[in-house]
């Protein structure tokens, strides 16, 4: 049994979780969380929890070097509470392997009396509703560990009737508007009348994130009237899959309108932003994208599946379209209607901008962690 811990103006938080490289949207949002005015309004310290030398394609597989990094991690967490014995422990993780990492911080954070805030970066159903039942078993016995989790979507909603005696705080993710303000009202003005619609997806590409779907899409669509061109722009989701993209963009005779590029930052991200006309995330699970929000905030009606979070980034028929996940066809025919209907489109772009403003601005989402870090610290045990 834990001592209950007292409340101070500005609480010792240990915040765990993961910054580029690679630039993934966990690694996007913890960069955006240490940006902001967190660490002016909290006793903070942040730790690094998973390694910044392998790719994504190399992780979540039983490996020796992934092995050695996991001790290593943890290693580095352990340093850093006993360094500076938080009030509050707020941990990143993910599914699968990354989970069974971070349960191991939970453990060692919830041994040396600090609450413990667990914020899954990732769907519901990979997390916990999909799996095996000992799986699912062991995912209880570590909530039972923690003062609260971190919810990102309306997708966790379940976990409440799962685990009753631990309190879900929603917070979506969200991120600083200022870099993406200038492309916002340049897509506002445009009047692309003539010229090729040009459709953006930016994340890691491979079949769990929809990239087949998208290649079949595109070669729907090859049979219409417009030039349509697809930018394709990530590091690949598992070894081989860029290469598999490859040859069927080429078999599909696409190569002239489907652009396989790698992973993009900085300018280059924003570029590509500049240069669309909508984002397409035709992904089979998610939990929260950051590319869905930056391309809100850059005016960008979006086209994507109906899972994870993404229903509560894209309002259909208001700043996007939502369609079922492993459907070209409807891909394609959600794709062709934004292409083809400037006035919708136009209708789109302010939707998508005035929600992120409204809803998912980085400084207003830090108010209400704030208000979850005093919540957590008020709670009896």
């Amino acid at each position: 049994m834990r001592k209950r811990v007292e409340q101070t103006a500005k609480p010792r938080v240990l915040l765990s979780g993961h910054l580029p490289p690679p630039m993934g949207g966990m690694a996007a949002f913890y960069q955006a969380l240490l940006s902001s005015s967190l660490p002016e309004r909290v006793n903070l310290c942040f730790v690094q929890t998973s390694t910044q030398e392998r790719a994504l394609a190399n992780s979540g597989s039983v490996t020796a070097a992934n092995l050695l990094s996991a001790v290593q991690d943890g290693a580095r967490f352990a340093r850093a509470a006993l360094r500076h014995r938080p009030q509050v422990t707020h941990i990143g993780t993910a599914h699968g392997l990354s989970f069974l990492k971070h349960s191991v911080c939970v453990m060692i954070a919830a041994l040396l009396g600090s609450r413990v805030l667990l914020h899954p970066h990732c769907a519901f159903s990979a997390f916990y509703a999909d799996r095996s039942a000992p799986w699912r078993w062991y995912v209880r016995q570590i909530i039972r560990l923690c003062d609260g989790i971190v919810a990102l979507s309306h997708e966790w909603e379940p976990l409440r009737a799962v685990t009753p005696n631990c309190r879900v705080h929603a917070l979506p993710n969200a991120i600083d508007l200022t870099p993406y303000q200038e492309i916002a009202q340049e897509h506002m003005a445009r009047d692309r009348n003539g010229s090729s619609p040009r459709i953006l997806y930016l994340g890691y590409v491979g079949r769990a994130k929809g990239t087949y779907d998208l290649i079949e899409a595109a070669r729907e669509l090859q049979s219409t009237e417009q030039d349509i061109v697809f930018d394709l722009v990530g590091d690949e989701l598992n070894p081989g899959e860029r290469a598999l993209l490859g040859q069927q963009i080429e078999e599909a005779g696409l190569s002239d309108r489907v652009h396989l590029r790698e992973a993009v930052s900085g300018a280059d991200k924003l570029a590509c932003f500049r240069d669309a006309d909508l984002l397409v995330y035709p992904s089979y699970y998610e939990g929260m994208p950051m590319a869905v929000l930056e391309a809100m905030a850059c005016a960008l009606p979006i086209v994507a599946t109906r899972v994870g979070g993404l229903p509560d980034l894209v309002v259909d028929g208001v700043n996007g379209l939502l369609v079922e996940p492993g459907n070209p066809e409807q891909l394609a025919a959600a794709i062709r209607r934004l292409t083809t209907n400037a006035e919708l489109c136009r209708g789109m772009r302010m939707h998508s901008y005035q929600l992120v403003r409204k809803q998912f601005d980085m400084e207003q989402r830090m108010e209400q962690l704030v208000d979850i870090y005093q919540a957590v610290l008020a709670m009896g045990r």
